[in-house]
């Protein structure tokens, strides 16, 4: 599997700042994408540093964390994304994909049938309407071992055979948090390397009232 930014990070000093916002920063809009029940809120909440106690409940819609990260002497801005794990919302919610910065799809590891094989569906909307964004691949609940139905060969063949823009994929555990501050720390790293080239856009500020309008249409449980 891929491990991103592992030889680079040594060059680097990350410091976790915690759940702030600052007008005077540029934002960096990272959207995670999956099915339901792959532990997308789960993982947003271990990124937040915050405890995870038993399940969450699904997302209905939107939600939205921000959080600042400290790399070398620069404060990273980042607005994190929670998004329904419900394909028809998203497609409905095309502001969703917009600017976004990064992409994190989820799966997994022990649902091949449905979180897997949705991955192409994901990719497929991201790079319709945000061809430009950073793609990772995150395999989730490895605490799962022995339930494990997707193998690292399966996931190496999607990358590599059908998807080759995916930068980064490796697993984590949301539950124990094996790898979580990993993928905290390639988000910065990526954010950082590539802020300092002009390659990544800003957040445009858009009220979760507007995103989650569906003219004729009631919102569904998802």
């Amino acid at each position: 599997m891929m491990n991103g930014n592992e030889e680079n990070k040594s060059k680097y000093k990350i410091e976790f700042l915690g759940e702030k916002f600052s007008k005077d920063l540029n934002s960096y809009k990272v959207i995670i994408l999956g099915r339901f029940g792959v532990g997308k809120t789960t993982i947003i909440n271990r990124l937040m540093n915050k405890k995870t106690e038993g399940e969450y409940a699904p997302t209905l819609s939107l939600d939205t964390k921000n959080i600042q990260i400290k790399v070398n002497d620069k404060i990273i801005q980042i607005q994190i994304w929670d998004c329904c794990g419900n394909d028809e919302f998203a497609l409905n919610t095309p502001n969703l994909f917009k600017n976004a910065s990064i992409a994190i799809l989820v799966y997994a590891i022990n649902d091949k049938e449905k979180s897997f094989k949705e991955l192409k569906n994901w990719h497929n909307m991201l790079k319709q309407h945000s061809y430009e964004s950073i793609i990772f691949l995150i395999g989730n609940k490895s605490d799962l071992e022995n339930e494990r139905e997707v193998t690292l060969e399966d996931v190496e063949i999607f990358y590599k055979n059908e998807y080759d823009d995916i930068k980064i994929s490796f697993e984590t555990s949301a539950l124990n948090g094996s790898n979580i501050d990993k993928l905290l720390e390639n988000i910065a790293i990526t954010i950082y390397e590539n802020d300092a080239d002009n390659g990544l856009k800003k957040t445009i500020t858009i009220s979760k009232e507007d995103l989650t309008k569906k003219k004729g249409k009631k919102k569904k449980f998802c």
